[in-house]
């Protein structure tokens, strides 16, 4: 598949996280599930299969994964908000030795996933919307190489805070 084309599924795919996270709750956890069962199968298959098998092998358990996910969805709301919260807020935590961001890395992503369980509405609403612009912001400078990567954030801030905005107000 073309970079392009998969960039563009991607953005999309930040698209409906960022303003319809909650709304389509099942299909964000089920995502999220599938990525994490994708991307372990790379991690523990790509020691030993290539090509078109590893392919293979990582959607398989994927769907797997991303299955199970939606039958535990209490669970998997808490690991999948997690998990979200991990790779949308590991960018940003930079200046620490290596031990104290890992700390709060984990400690944030834990205690987002635990509140999820909680406040599952607000919660499932911010990570989404923040997600989902995350998604956009590491998609459009590989559809339009030439955008500025200050004018790139400065964007996904301004798309998550609109998701934020919209989200809230059609999820009363």
């Amino acid at each position: 598949m073309n970079l392009d084309v998969l960039a563009l599924i991607i953005l999309g795919i930040g698209l409906i996280f960022c303003f319809f996270g909650f709304k389509v709750q099942k299909l964000v956890i089920t995502l999220a599930w599938f990525a994490i069962g994708y991307g372990l199968a790379g991690l523990i298959a790509g020691n030993f299969l290539e090509g078109n098998i590893l392919l293979i092998v990582k959607i398989v358990v994927g769907v797997i994964i991303g299955s199970l996910g939606f039958k535990l969805e209490k669970l998997a709301l808490a690991i999948a908000v997690a998990y979200l919260t991990y790779i949308t807020i590991g960018p940003y935590i930079t200046g620490f030795e290596k031990g104290v961001t890992l700390i709060i890395h984990y400690g944030a992503s834990i205690g987002a996933g635990i509140l999820a369980t909680f406040f599952i509405k607000p919660i499932l609403i911010v990570v989404t919307a923040i997600a989902g612009a995350t998604l956009i912001k590491q998609q459009l400078p590989i559809i339009i190489p030439s955008l500025n990567s200050q004018l790139v954030l400065i964007a996904s801030i301004v798309i998550a805070v609109f998701g934020l905005l919209t989200q809230f107000k059609t999820n009363k």
